[in-house]
């Protein structure tokens, strides 16, 4: 490595470059090599500059570089530690340029230091250090053809969702004038990317977990109940009392409706339900919006062959609480409760077993 470091300078010829980064790039390809790599921050520190170079071939395989190596866990933390106060800002203008040939490659690598809880708040950080950045990146999002060069940044999706993992992140989202996460709810039902769509879901159910917007989320002004229920319901029948109970969205639905395929999408939305169900306005709201209908089919969808297990304990787990009566729950706000610590260990190894 030490040898290769003089030939990966942005003022060295062009061959010797290409022949060294495609090296560099090989390393990445295997954990031995990537933890090798991280030791050295001399070369990561030629990479990043690499990913300036004039060249756009050798650019790109320094980018993609980072990709490799933020893959990893102990690689995405290595980064974050050396080198993120310079390269978020530079993923962040590479995906607003919207002549980058750069940018769904920047947004791998945003995504894979973002994905660690132990490392987001400082992604996050560093992102909200930049004026208006998660609003300018919502436009990029929501823009499809954004990207002049073909860049689909799909993988801002899955930024947004590693992002709201933090209560900073879930603010800007949660922020009722700048609007973002209605303008980004739509994509939820995003059939050109399960990447997108995936992303869209998760920023969503993240935004559940916390109790104190639930009023707001279920409000007219952000109504999210048919969002999360319209990828969950398949082309089945209802008589006309339950399609009145129905959102507008849901009823009479014709035998054209498909269910959401992904198995991880469809957990992610029931647990969104979980999470609303935590409040007692919240779990009265769903009765009364055919939520349980809408589950009962599920149920059954879940118990054939095209179904998963874990979507089908997920949606009992639902199903458990809305058909209980308010008395015999006994509480306004489940989140508010004190769970003894043995009992926690219980419930989080039942929750392991079932996934």
């Amino acid at each position: 490595m030490d040898e290769i470091i003089p030939f990966l300078s942005r003022m060295a010829r062009f061959d010797l470059k290409a022949v060294s980064l495609s090296t560099v790039l090989g390393f990445t390809r295997s954990v031995d090599g990537i933890s090798m790599l991280i030791e050295n921050e001399t070369v990561l520190e030629c990479l990043f500059d690499l990913t300036e170079d004039a060249s756009q071939t050798l650019a790109k395989d320094a980018v993609l570089c980072f990709v490799n190596i933020t893959a990893e866990e102990k690689g995405a933390q290595v980064i974050v530690e050396k080198l993120s106060a310079r390269l978020v800002p530079a993923a962040y203008r590479s995906v607003l340029d919207e002549n980058s040939n750069l940018s769904d490659a920047w947004c791998m690598v945003l995504c894979n230091i973002s994905r660690h809880e132990s490392l987001v708040e400082t992604v996050v950080m560093h992102l909200l250090s930049i004026e208006h950045s998660i609003d300018k990146l919502t436009t990029c999002f929501t823009r499809v053809n954004y990207n002049k060069q073909k860049g689909h940044l799909n993988y801002l999706g899955p930024l947004f969702s590693n992002v709201s993992q933090c209560a900073s992140g879930r603010a800007v989202f949660c922020n009722r004038s700048t609007g973002l996460l209605r303008r980004i709810l739509p994509f939820v039902q995003h059939t050109e990317s399960i990447v997108r769509r995936g992303g869209a879901v998760g920023l969503l159910k993240n935004i559940c977990f916390d109790s104190t917007v639930h009023e707001w989320l279920l409000s007219e002004q952000m109504d999210i109940l048919p969002f999360i229920l319209l990828p969950l319901a398949g082309s089945e029948e209802f008589d006309d009392e339950t399609n009145d109970m129905l959102p507008t969205e849901l009823q009479y639905l014709g035998p054209e409706k498909k269910r959401e395929e992904d198995p991880d999408i469809r957990k992610m939305l029931v647990e969104s339900l979980a999470q609303l169900c935590a409040t007692r306005n919240g779990r009265i709201y769903l009765r009364n919006r055919g939520t349980y209908e809408i589950l009962r089919e599920l149920h059954k969808y879940e118990c054939t062959e095209q179904g998963d297990k874990s979507v089908l304990a997920a949606v009992e787990n639902v199903v458990d609480i809305l058909i209980r009566t308010e008395e015999e729950i006994g509480e306004d706000n489940l989140k508010e409760l004190d769970i003894p610590d043995d009992v926690k260990s219980k419930i989080e190894n039942l929750n392991d077993e079932q996934s």
